[in-house]
């Protein structure tokens, strides 16, 4: 039996779902099957840039098989939840090896292996994918090129022939209303999560050290593992430091909570304002910016013991760079 009506039968659940078409694109390298897998009216938020319809999906999937042609995904969690009769939302987190031996986003090939993470929060509906949220850790690969964001967003629109031509990355202006505006699930353990990340976004850093495990392992932009809340700390103290005005909003919260399992939450947010401070976007820009970030956690008997948040820091540097003028 199908786990929702509208989906074939052969899909136990979500999960399956959404890791079975995943293979079916990538690990089979079967590209045409976007044609199935996402609906013809599919939008999907990058933060390099909004993608429209299946044409759209098809080409910036070629052009990431061209840069990186033996890239793999391994599926790492994926927590959903039913969303209507026929639909669910899922958010999913994707550990990605590669080999950069092709022309592409990330310039000429280097021949140099890849490692870095993806988040998609994904509503689906009938047997497709209608919308997509999808952050990169860019910074990751970058790191591996040796490459600094802020230079690899200026080569981008020198390459694309300057600020009036290239294409536009996810921005105020440039992102859309979703179509499908769910707010997740009723667990706690996503409420939790989201209301540790809206305390910290209003200034309370002292909750992460009474919320995460003294030994928490967490993972940012660039994929390096740290440790403790005072890592934390640093990261989202840099984090808002660059955009002390911008408001921060909560767009979805999920938790699950399974047995024998660890309790899990996923949250999808966006801080959304001027780059007006110093912090992990360099001099202030006076920029309006998006950042659209997504953070994943497992929680055990001394709070929260594993956080993985990723934002897309280059296509951020890419948003300051065409503000300036630069390139």
């Amino acid at each position: 039996m199908p786990f929702l009506p509208g989906f074939d039968e052969r899909w136990r659940d979500a999960p399956d779902f959404i890791d079975g078409t995943l293979r079916e694109i990538w690990t089979d390298r079967r590209l045409d099957r976007i044609a199935r897998v996402y609906a013809e009216d599919a939008v999907v938020h990058t933060a390099p840039g909004l993608l429209r319809g299946r044409a759209a999906i098809l080409a910036e999937a070629q052009g990431r098989l061209a840069a990186m042609p033996d890239i793999a995904f391994f599926p790492e969690e994926t927590i959903w939840t039913q969303s209507g009769y026929k639909s669910v939302q899922a958010s999913r987190r994707l550990w990605c090896r590669a080999t950069h031996d092709g022309p592409g986003p990330y310039g000429a090939p280097t021949g140099r292996d890849i490692s870095h993470r993806v988040m998609t929060d994904l509503w689906c509906r009938s047997n497709e994918i209608g919308e997509e949220w999808r952050v990169a850790d860019t910074l990751a690969i970058l790191n591996a090129l040796g490459e600094a964001p802020e230079d690899w967003a200026r080569g981008t629109v020198a390459a694309q022939s300057g600020p009036d031509r290239c294409a536009p990355p996810l921005s105020p202006e440039t992102d859309t209303p979703p179509r499908f505006d769910g707010k997740g699930n009723t667990s706690p353990w996503g409420q939790t999560l989201a209301d540790i990340l809206t305390r910290v976004m209003a200034g309370e850093i002292a909750v992460l050290s009474r919320q995460f495990d003294p030994a928490a392992e967490v993972i940012y932009p660039g994929g390096q593992p740290d440790s403790g809340p005072e890592a934390a700390a640093r990261f989202w103290s840099g984090l808002r430091a660059s955009l002390p005005s911008a408001l921060f909003a909560v767009q979805s919260a999920m938790g699950e909570d399974d047995a024998p399992a660890s309790p899990r939450a996923a949250v999808r947010w966006t801080l959304n304002g001027r780059h007006d401070g110093w912090g992990l976007f360099g001099a202030p820009s006076g920029a309006e910016l998006l950042v659209m970030g997504m953070t994943h956690a497992e929680f055990g008997p001394d709070g929260l013991r594993r956080e993985w948040t990723l934002v897309d820091v280059p296509a951020v540097w890419l948003q300051i760079v065409l503000a300036r003028g630069d390139g």
